[in-house]
């Protein structure tokens, strides 16, 4: 099974110690920063573009509730950055088309993932979070050991 994490902030260890991987899964790492190191784990760094403009929003209005969520709407959110950049990485279009489960692990990845379960076709499933991963694991092999 051919998985893909999104992980904007990198840290990935935990949740990889708890996903039911096999021998013959394919794991790869698509993180916003340095991610945590994991043995035979593929791992693709893509960096958001951060001006200083965006620097300035997202420290000026992170501060408060009302900040917050008024950021998550404008194009300055970090997870609609992250999404741009896995949709402008062109090294992950082939990856994400033979992918079998999309997981994202944190908040700022599900916009990502979910636009690269829609460019994947069919074929692939995206979730979010370990417990959606570990179920979606598990049907995918029961589905084939029928």
């Amino acid at each position: 099974m051919k998985v893909v994490v999104f992980a904007p902030s990198g840290a990935v260890a935990s949740a990889l110690d708890q996903l039911p991987l096999g021998d013959g899964d394919d794991v790869l790492v698509v993180a916003g920063g340095p991610p945590d190191t994991v043995a035979g784990v593929r791992t693709v760094i893509l960096t958001p573009s951060l001006r200083a403009a965006t620097r300035w929003a997202g420290a000026a209005l992170g501060g408060s509730v009302a900040g917050r969520n008024l950021l998550r709407l404008t194009p300055l959110d970090p997870g609609r950055r992250f999404a741009g950049a896995t949709r402008r990485a062109g090294r992950l279009r082939t990856e994400l088309a033979e992918a079998d489960l999309i997981v994202a692990l944190e908040r700022d990845g599900i916009l990502a993932a979910w636009h690269a379960a829609r460019r994947a076709g069919a074929h692939a499933h995206a979730v979010y979070g370990v417990p959606a991963a570990q179920g979606r694991m598990a049907e995918g092999r029961a589905a084939h050991a029928d």
